[in-house]
């Protein structure tokens, strides 16, 4: 039993390659997950459980059947097929096992009502699972664009985004502007029907989608697990959450 109060928040991991078995192996895949989404989720009440890249809808409905919540953390670029796309110049590395795992959790979040948070990656991933498309490069396909794959610490903010009004997102953080950290070459293009742009920055890039009403469906493209220690938006966007997880039917 999770301790009392504290609903129990899946997280999405990556993947690696670890050591070899021996010489004759090419090595090991390994799942792994940053202990800053932990960690924020622990400051905000929650009750972590990593999600391991399993491909079987089956087994990934049955750990969606035993949480409170869902967190789609940051990785690789998606496949832009996924999105009916040709990949362009400046696609990064994509991981297509992960695509499948991140891709049918998400739809069967929507799918239950289970209040999801989207982090960078998790946000594109909410985005094509939706419906919509994404920007393959931002520095290739937005004129004027900020540089938003800063090279700076994650605990540094390096850009301003404008927080939409009305938006859940302006409810949470009681502000109109805010300061993020930035370590994305992608974004969302096409937001997917039924959600609704919550904040972009001063070069229009989407920096956060939402799906109005009750539920919680909410995705930045920043990191506010890198932040949350020191910063209170940051903080407050993972209370929030959690709040929204209690509220979960058992």
């Amino acid at each position: 039993m999770t301790e009392p109060g504290r609903p129990l928040i899946g997280v999405t991991t990556s993947t690696t390659i670890g050591g070899a078995w021996s010489r004759y192996s090419a090595g090991h895949k390994m799942d792994y997950l940053y202990r800053e989404y932990t960690r924020s989720l622990v400051l905000a009440g929650g009750a972590p459980l990593a999600v391991p890249v399993v491909g079987e809808r089956g087994v990934l409905a049955a750990v969606l059947d035993r949480l409170d919540g869902l967190l789609l953390s940051g990785g690789p670029d998606i496949l832009p097929a996924r999105y009916g796309q040709d990949p362009q110049p400046g696609l990064g590395e994509v991981d297509a096992e992960l695509d499948e795992m991140e891709l049918t959790l998400a739809g069967l979040a929507l799918e239950s009502r289970l209040p999801i948070l989207g982090i960078c990656r998790g946000l594109q991933v909410l985005a094509v699972a939706g419906g919509g498309s994404l920007i393959q490069d931002i520095r290739a396909q937005v004129p004027g664009c900020l540089r938003h794959d800063q090279p700076a610490d994650k605990a540094v903010c390096t850009h301003r985004v404008r927080v939409e009004e009305p938006s859940r997102l302006r409810e949470i953080l009681g502000r109109g502007e805010l300061w993020v950290n930035s370590g994305h070459h992608q974004a969302v293009e096409t937001p997917p029907p039924g959600f609704k742009v919550a904040a972009r920055a001063a070069d229009g890039v989407i920096e956060s989608l939402e799906l109005p009403g009750e539920r919680f469906v909410l995705g930045v493209q920043w990191h506010p697990e890198g932040t949350s220690a020191w910063d209170p938006p940051s903080l407050e966007l993972f209370k929030a959450f959690i709040r929204a997880c209690r509220e979960v039917p058992a």
